[in-house]
């Protein structure tokens, strides 16, 4: 593909003082350059012949179908739209057009297609309109080509998964923004090559709270497991894989909803992030401080966390979630019987547990000089400290009832562990 200086925008477009005027209005503006058709069927050749050279389309509404044909805007743009879509799914990328014309709104309206709502909702909710005004909006609209060509692997990742994307954007912008930043990754590795797997460890736990918060929402899970504006992301955790989430003494009477694989998923995105990083609510999540950023950065050196082929396997897999969430909460509309899944614990029995379970696994961490493991496992600090195990990625073989009043919060102490070489 031959490289140019300026964003290539095909232009369909029949007058001759727009077309002696507007390129250099584009070009000084925005670093466009528009190549001009002066009827449909040329544009579509040279779109054909040269895929891979445009990064966007304008379509002036009262243009040629056929170079001898008369202007027909709803002929015109009904056949090139068709078209447009055709050649877009046979070439397996997306290039966004645009409707700008002269004409009232009433002759164009009708014939513009939603698919531009991909790129260009925002500019219909915000204007009211789906197209761009010669007069009043050419020049917005050539700014906006340019952000909307530097946001291409984007548009086309949006497409790529668009019933996910949906999801996303209905679960949490920040959310939708991050697993788009990493599946842009995946599949423009070229256009991205500055990106860093570290940075998104705690965005994914960030988005599973996020997940707890919709099932909170349809009465799934009790709202006890949200307090202050903080998600205890552990105990939900065992609330809906059916084990007894003693600290906040509930279990779900139906032997927990999930999956094993689902299980599994959620389990990675638990204990390869942060465990001090919460979201305060859906839509903020929070800074991390610098102890918490230390204690990451361990967190990651000890798992080797740095891998973007792992970060890539856990953003696929949390979309995987998602998309359970959503079937799970649908196929269980009715809240009241939702909420007589909530079984209250009786007195926990506090013998202590052998565990045999090769997924019981965590990394070892200090918050307020207090050594645990996640939010569930309190640990000797002596021990920790003598066999140099902070940091460290670990197996627990031991479980009690934590009876440590200064460190309550944790539900259990693992009196046994062993490293993972």
């Amino acid at each position: 593909m031959k490289a140019y200086d300026l964003i290539q925008v095909l232009w369909v477009e029949d007058d001759p003082k727009v077309i002696e005027t507007y390129p250099s209005e584009a070009e000084i503006s925005a670093g466009l350059q528009l190549v001009d058709y002066r009827c449909w069927d040329d544009a579509k050749a040279a779109l054909e012949n040269d895929y891979d050279r445009w990064s966007a389309i304008i379509l002036d509404a009262k243009c040629k179908q056929h170079r001898e044909s008369a202007d027909n805007a709803v002929k015109f743009l009904g056949e090139a739209l068709k078209d447009i879509a055709k050649i877009g799914v046979e070439r397996r990328r997306i290039i966004p057009w645009y409707v700008l014309t002269a004409g009232a709104e009433s002759e164009v309206s009708d014939s513009i297609t939603d698919d531009r709502m991909l790129w260009d909702a925002d500019w219909t909710n915000d204007k009211k309109k789906n197209h761009y005004s010669k007069n009043e909006d050419r020049r917005i609209l050539f700014e906006r080509i340019k952000i909307h060509a530097q946001k291409s692997s984007r548009i086309q990742i949006q497409e790529q998964y668009r019933d996910i994307y949906k999801q996303l954007v209905q679960l949490n912008t920040d959310v939708c923004e991050d697993i788009l930043t990493i599946l842009a990754a995946i599949h423009f590795p070229n256009i991205h090559p500055d990106f860093n797997p570290k940075y998104f460890y705690n965005p994914l736990r960030k988005a599973l709270e996020c997940v707890f918060r919709s099932m909170q929402k349809a009465y799934i899970i009790p709202d006890v497991f949200f307090t202050n504006g903080l998600v205890n992301l552990n105990q939900c955790f065992m609330f809906v894989i059916g084990k007894e989430a003693v600290k906040l003494g509930y279990k779900h009477g139906g032997g927990g909803i999930t999956p094993r694989h689902i299980q599994d998923m959620m389990s990675l995105i638990i204990n390869l992030g942060n465990t001090n990083s919460h979201s305060i609510d859906s839509s903020h999540p929070t800074e991390l401080n610098d102890e918490e950023i230390q204690n990451y950065d361990n967190q990651m050196q000890s798992i080797g966390g740095n891998s973007k082929l792992l970060i890539f396997s856990i953003a696929l897999q949390f979309c995987e979630i998602l998309q359970w969430m959503n079937s799970f909460i649908k196929s269980h509309p009715d809240l009241e019987e939702n909420r007589k899944k909530w079984v209250k614990l009786d007195k926990i029995d506090s013998a202590p547990e052998e565990i045999d379970d090769d997924n019981n696994i965590g990394t070892v961490e200090i918050h307020n000089g207090i050594y645990h493991i996640g939010e569930e496992y309190l640990l000797n600090g002596k021990t920790i400290e003598q066999r140099g195990w902070l940091g460290k990625k670990v197996k627990i073989l031991g479980k009690d009832i934590n009876k440590t009043p200064s460190a309550k919060q944790y539900p259990f102490f693992a009196y046994k562990i062993e490293p993972i070489e």
